[in-house]
């Protein structure tokens, strides 16, 4: 059936429509990552630090902002005057200990100034254990490299995209793109694996259909997330399979084999790490 269904015309690649990209890389996390006691005792402006989105684990909300991240990134605007502000003795204390010379801090001028990121609208996951979640980012973060950053154009809508990006369907074709490579069970994928993931074309659904695939993500982002497995049972999660798979024109059966192979899938990768597969 996955096969077949990946003939099909209506479905487009995730890359088409989509930019998904890696988080940004510091060349020097210890430096650039900040959290509170660091903040503290150097006492840095508010202004030179910006929140950081560095994993997904331990989170379950669909809806993510600054409330939710856990460290801030050393965020320097490029000409900006530095003299007599405390970032002013931290870059000091960095160039002390060997931060600008390290190969990818070195390339840059000056050497604190991270390169600008696009403003992602969506996150993924690069390693998923239990849990596919497709978080939505309700405000202007900054995102780590562990993280995929999802920027759609104006055409496309959000939480409709955000629904496909949550369904079952989406969570199977992962599961079935992934690697195991270092072993623990952990499903890693690739930029262009998730690129190539094929899904309806949201900038040629009715708005009937977007409406209904906002309403279902709506409802389900209300709630913390449970386990994949977990969530495959639950009535919220079910409505959003639901229309996606009405989307998709698939039969009752085709909708019961889609759901049932991701459980496989994630009951398979739970046996790599008790040694049993």
């Amino acid at each position: 059936m996955y096969r077949r269904r990946r003939e099909e015309p209506k479905l487009a690649c995730l890359r088409d429509w989509a930019e998904v990209q890696r988080g940004f890389t510091t060349g020097a996390n210890q430096f650039f990552y900040l959290d509170q006691a660091t903040v503290g005792k150097w006492g840095l402006e508010p202004e030179f630090r910006r929140p950081l989105l560095k994993s997904l684990r331990g989170l379950d909300s669909l809806r993510l902002g600054a409330a939710n991240c856990r460290h801030d990134v050393l965020w320097i605007p490029p000409g900006v005057g530095l003299t007599g502000t405390a970032v002013a003795d931290y870059l000091a204390w960095g160039e002390s200990q060997g931060f600008h010379q390290r190969s990818t801090c070195a390339v840059r001028q000056p050497w604190y100034n991270l390169a600008a990121q696009p403003s992602a609208q969506l996150v993924l996951p690069k390693g998923v254990w239990r849990r596919h979640m497709a978080a939505m980012l309700e405000e202007d973060l900054l995102v780590d490299q562990q993280l995929y950053q999802v920027t759609l154009p104006p055409d496309v809508p959000l939480a409709a995209v955000a629904a496909l990006l949550n369904s079952a369907w989406f969570a199977l074709q992962c599961e079935l793109q992934g690697r195991l490579n270092f072993g623990a069970g952990v499903l890693w994928l690739a930029a262009y694996e998730l690129g190539q993931i094929l899904l309806p074309d949201p900038r040629y659904l009715t708005s009937a259909q977007v409406d209904e695939l906002t309403a279902v993500f709506n409802r389900l982002a209300q709630r913390p997330l449970l386990m994949t497995d977990e969530e495959l049972a639950q009535t919220d999660r079910m409505a959003l399979d639901t229309a996606v798979f009405d989307i998709l024109d698939f039969t009752t059966a085709e909708r019961q084999e889609v759901r049932a192979a991701l459980q496989d899938r994630l009951a398979t990768r739970q046996l790599v790490v008790k040694g049993e597969a």
